[in-house]
């Protein structure tokens, strides 16, 4: 068959060892060592405890399982690897948890973003920033986009500063800080949030493949192949939608890429080495010209299949290119590139104050 399933929770499909099993009757994802969320953009496809017992497979997943996510990710359509998943390009397995996954990624950030000399950095995901101001003109001009990450250097500072920059009393500050898991300690009269962001703001966009709908009747959906590969049958896999995942990339392109360079730090899109051929391929972006051993304000870096494996029998990723440019410069008034940039720019110390009313997603230590 042309499409099939490559990898089922971070192993290839064929692979029956014990931590292949293990991880597929509980499914668990390798690269975060947490329960797989099913890439995190397809909760519709779940299967329920329903579909799992109509086909017959209640004595194969573990027992407490209220929803069986698909854990698919990753395809082969026609010989090509394509990674759907995005926590098989980008994610941690926290602290405690070191693997091959986390520290590879991890040697990617230290490689390309701007960090302060600190023990720590901090990792923000799905941070929505909706910002607008009034310019010269009284036009009311606005940015709403959601980063997928924001990564940066952790220190202390003093919750009073905080305040009085968010216009929040220092006790409410301080008990969301609690609430959401940060560190708060006192010296003298004064409070810190020890794990503040105090860095620079990094953006981190991760790209993957998108799935195309499949077919019901075939048992080509993501939910039936995903049952027919469990069960070892053959099956036929959705293939790629090609240009759902180009279209969605080059919109924000420019734009996010911008605001990196305008906080003077960097923004990276991580994506894979198949989705880069495939831009090359289907426009007149001639990617491999702008290989490039420095990042610049466009920053694309894309990851491949390797031949080895890890400590859990997953197949390393290894860096394959860093592909750099410019953002396009604005010529005069009547310039279309105005249609790719930002209309206003996030001022970014406010919104290093507003991190901290959510999560840090994960602490990593870096020296």
């Amino acid at each position: 068959m042309k499409k099939q399933i490559f990898e089922l929770f971070g192993h290839q499909v064929d692979d029956k060892s014990i931590e292949a099993e293990y991880c597929r009757k509980n499914c668990i994802c390798p690269f975060t060592n947490n329960l797989c969320d099913g890439g995190g953009n397809r909760y519709q496809t779940f299967l329920s405890k329903n579909y799992i017992e109509k086909n017959n497979l209640t004595k194969y997943f573990a027992k407490g399982l209220k929803i069986v996510p698909p854990g698919i990710c990753s395809l082969n359509v026609n010989g090509v690897k394509w990674i759907v998943c995005p926590r098989r390009i980008f994610s941690f397995s926290g602290e405690n948890k070191k693997n091959y996954h986390t520290e590879f990624v991890t040697s990617i950030l230290n490689k390309y973003c701007q960090f302060e000399n600190t023990a720590y950095i901090g990792i923000w995901n799905e941070v929505k920033v909706k910002f607008s101001e009034e310019n010269e003109d009284e036009e009311t001009k606005s940015f709403d986009y959601t980063f997928d990450y924001i990564v940066t250097s952790l220190g202390p500072k003093k919750i009073s500063e905080i305040a009085n920059t968010l216009g929040i009393t220092e006790a409410k500050i301080r008990k969301q800080a609690e609430d959401n898991g940060y560190i708060i300690a006192a010296r003298g009269n004064d409070y810190f949030i020890e794990d503040f962001p105090i860095g620079k703001l990094n953006i981190i966009e991760v790209m993957t493949s998108s799935t195309s709908g499949g077919n019901k009747s075939k048992g080509t959906t993501i939910q039936q192949s995903f049952i027919n590969a469990i069960k070892g049958l053959q099956h036929e896999s959705p293939g790629i939608n090609y240009r759902q995942v180009w279209a969605r990339m080059v919109s924000q392109l420019i734009v996010k890429s911008q605001i990196g360079t305008a906080w003077g730090s960097k923004t990276l899109w991580i994506l894979q080495d198949s989705l880069s051929d495939y831009i090359t391929k289907s426009t007149d972006l001639n990617l491999v010209k702008l290989i490039s051993q420095v990042s610049k304000e466009v920053n694309l870096v894309t990851l491949k299949y390797g031949n080895e494996t890890d400590e859990k029998g997953c197949l390393k990723l290894k860096e394959h290119h860093l592909y750099a440019g410019e953002v396009p410069k604005i010529t005069s008034d009547t310039d279309f590139n105005k249609l790719l940039q930002a209309a206003t720019i996030p001022n970014m110390n406010d919104i290093s104050n507003r991190l901290i009313l959510k999560p840090i997603k994960i602490k990593l230590k870096i020296s």
